[in-house]
């Protein structure tokens, strides 16, 4: 058996760098299953700046920027489903997939 391939090695950097518990991530449940999760704020400020070119305080709260690893996640979800993020209700409004791992952009759902 050879050396990996660079896409073996990717998708193994995904759980042991890029969502490492004990560097980056911490443990979430997501849709009723627990998983590394990593919640980036800064980034989502960073793309309301591009969007915006402006900063707006105080509209950040009920919204939240996740980076989980598709195999421990699943399927895309879809622009608007209702996915849980430790027991509280948001709904999808972007998601990105790279190099097995999902960027997926949630607000606040209304009840």
């Amino acid at each position: 058996m050879g050396a990996p391939s660079f896409k073996e090695c990717i998708a193994a950097d995904v759980s042991n760098v890029f969502l490492n518990r004990l560097e980056f991530a911490d443990t979430h449940t997501v849709n009723g299953k627990k998983m590394a999760v990593l919640v980036d704020e800064n980034e989502l400020l960073e793309r309301d700046k591009a969007k915006l070119g402006t900063h707006a305080d105080g509209v950040y709260k009920s919204r939240r920027l996740i980076y989980v690893a598709q195999v421990d996640f699943g399927p895309r979800p879809a622009i608007k489903a209702v996915l849980t993020l430790d027991g509280r209700a948001y709904r999808v409004t972007d998601c990105t997939a790279e190099a097995g791992i999902l960027a997926i952009e949630l607000e606040a759902a209304k009840t």
